[in-house]
């Protein structure tokens, strides 16, 4: 590996954790020169680091202004569960036909994985297969379009969910789980071909999933501080 590539995954990687792991808030300036000094680089590396931070929807780039934290309002991200459950709710009615006994396995397989993500409080692993959850029945219906839209929304909800989702503010015991029970839910109406209920249990499970953000926090740090951990 290159100097200069090691050196734009040191940066890359410090501030990908320090947002991913909520210690910096939304809307932060990554001032250049804060990060250079705490980092000990050039700032030709950070330059590169935030395109790939933009790339990954972490991060926006102001011209003239720098990079900052991503920042959603509270309406766009109600804009994204309606979108959401819209197209979850076209993949059901397309795919609820032809569920299989080994799908409902597989199904059963992600919330046992999604289970041991809570346990060890893993936000990043949760969000991978909790994508894998919700993409299930999209690929089902074998329609790109809607696998194609479904993935673009997915992965632009699970940087709101790192950044708000109330992830770490509880218990890591999955006992009671709502997110979890509603998963288990959705794979009995699956298994029941019961489309109705099913509909029912998506409006339902994005109800539960916006309520749980938490847009509100106070545990973050300054650009500073952060990088000299």
């Amino acid at each position: 590996m290159s100097e200069k590539k090691s050196m734009i995954d040191h940066v890359h990687q410090s501030l990908k954790e320090a947002i991913l792991y909520r210690r910096i808030a939304p809307g932060t300036q990554l001032v250049e020169k804060t990060i250079a000094e705490q980092l000990s680089v050039s700032r030709t590396p950070i330059r590169h680091a935030m395109i790939r931070l933009e790339q990954e929807g972490l991060v926006t780039i102001v011209p003239n202004r720098g990079a900052f934290v991503v920042q959603p309002n509270v309406e766009e991200i109600k804009q994204a569960f309606v979108m959401r459950k819209e197209l979850e709710s076209t993949a059901a009615r397309l795919a609820i036909d032809f569920v299989t006994d080994e799908d409902l396995k597989a199904m059963k397989d992600l919330i046992s994985e999604e289970k041991e993500t809570y346990e060890r409080v893993d936000i990043l692993h949760y969000i991978n297969v909790n994508k894998s959850f919700h993409m299930y029945l999209a690929q089902k219906t074998r329609n790109s379009f809607l696998q194609e839209y479904m993935e673009r929304i997915l992965d632009q909800m699970n940087v709101y969910l790192v950044l708000f989702d109330g992830f770490y503010d509880r218990d890591s015991s999955i006992e009671g789980n709502t997110r979890i029970i509603e998963h288990e839910h959705i794979i009995e109406a699956l298994d029941n071909r019961d489309l109705d209920r099913l509909l029912y249990l998506i409006d339902r499970h994005m109800e539960f999933s916006l309520e749980s953000m938490n847009l509100q926090k106070t545990t973050y740090r300054s650009l500073e501080n952060v990088l000299k951990d």
